[in-house]
């Protein structure tokens, strides 16, 4: 507890924001690894910053511990990813800047100059975006193997949909215990999170930057889900929240949640559509100018013409060697970027969206089914793979810190 207190202390004083003595300060050794006070000084105001969040001691001294913990992970994921040969281009951080900038309707140099008018560090984004891409390559390497899901799941889950009642739409925050004598320190934290959201906090910022659930991407969100197939601690839990109302915290086997209740509807609400999808990308370069973004539409509505199914996508992705291109799978039309909800939900099977700017270049995207059965088994094999491996990278992520050196010098 002394050593929290030092941390909160430490981060909420404006004397170490800036300066020579901060930044060659050690906060904590990771391995080989070295964190200093200043870097996790850039850390808090960027997740203060970005979580509507008033940049007093108060707010400091709720997040600081969090804000160190997230970053240790961090550490030890990048570690991870160099030990086995995995690298993330500065190709591929340009790329996800400029898709957070589109996505903020800006452009990349209007959101470089926010980062410098608000005085936050981009290289903390940067950081945090490099961690992200490896990890994710970490897990889909290692662990995406181990998953296995079986018929017998699929079906119990598919079953238990066409049964259901009530349904909730949650947002959750996981953070994550590794050790039984951290549960009370991360109750703790977990107590001054909530706090902070409900003083007014965005809960899917926040969650961006603090929660260790595979959902954080997506700012925690979990989807619509029957109160049914909830534990029951949960259900009552949710029970008792109205709309836009946030849980104490949850303490459970992967750690403590705290949950966002969005919205409620009855089970006659209608089933989450999904979609089987395909794409041709034309990449563009992330400072890309009009001109080339002009050329790279043209280019992609000529190729509009020949996308027609899952099965053409893949051929056009070998002829054009577009790594980007081929089928997507199934998926929920909220897992597309926004822009691209809308050209998708009005295609009919074989037709194609116009070319849409996207993450990564120009985007044409062919439906090749949609919904039915088929589309329910997919949904549901989709969520089970992905409930067992968060519990795998939760694990594995575990296993990382208690392997780890770790010196916490504040």
């Amino acid at each position: 507890m002394r050593r929290i207190f030092a941390v909160c202390l430490l981060l909420s004083l404006p004397l170490w924001s800036h300066g020579l003595h901060a930044q060659v300060r050690i906060a904590a050794v990771v391995n080989e690894d070295v964190i200093t006070v200043q870097e996790l000084v850039e850390r808090l105001e960027f997740v203060i910053a970005t979580s509507n969040l008033p940049d007093e001691p108060r707010t400091r001294e709720r997040l600081a511990p969090q804000v160190l913990r997230n970053y240790i992970d961090e550490t030890l994921q990048l570690q991870e990813a160099r030990r086995l040969g995995i690298a993330v281009t500065d190709a591929e951080i340009e790329r996800a800047i400029a898709d957070l900038a589109r996505r903020n309707k800006m452009t990349v140099q209007q959101f470089r100059d926010y980062f410098a008018s608000r005085r936050l560090s981009l290289p903390t984004l940067v950081r945090q975006i490099r961690a992200q891409i490896a990890w994710a390559r970490v897990t889909k390497r290692v662990l995406e193997p181990r998953v296995v899901v079986s018929r017998e799941q699929i079906e119990q889950m598919v079953n238990g949909r066409a049964q259901r009642g009530e349904e909730v739409r949650l947002s959750e925050i996981l953070l994550p215990v590794y050790a039984p004598e951290q549960e009370a320190q991360v109750m703790a934290q977990a107590r001054e999170i909530v706090a902070a959201l409900r003083e007014g906090a965005d809960f899917a910022a926040l969650a961006r930057q603090v929660s260790a659930a595979a959902s954080a991407e997506a700012g925690g969100d979990l989807g619509w889900l029957p109160v049914d197939g909830l534990a029951l601690a949960l259900r009552r839990v949710v029970s008792e929240l109205a709309p836009g109302q946030v849980s104490d915290p949850l303490p459970g086997p992967e750690g403590v949640r705290i949950l966002l209740l969005r919205d409620r509807r009855s089970g006659s609400g209608g089933d989450e559509e999904v979609f089987e999808l395909g794409q041709v990308v034309v990449p563009l370069p992330a400072d890309a100018d009009e001109a080339t973004i002009a050329s790279a539409m043209r280019q992609a509505q000529a190729i509009r013409p020949r996308l027609s199914s899952c099965a053409a996508a893949d051929a056009l992705a070998v002829e054009l060697r577009a790594p980007a291109s081929g089928r997507l799978g199934w998926m929920r039309l909220e897992e597309l970027p926004p822009e691209f909800r809308p050209a998708v939900a009005a295609l009919a099977k074989g037709q194609t969206t116009p070319p849409l700017r996207g993450p990564v270049g120009i985007h044409v995207l062919v439906l090749c089914e949609r919904g039915g059965e088929q589309g329910a088994r997919a949904l549901a094999r989709l969520q089970l793979e992905r409930e067992q491996l968060e519990r795998l990278a939760n694990r594995y992520l575990r296993d990382l810190r208690k392997s780890a050196f770790i010196d916490v010098r504040l």
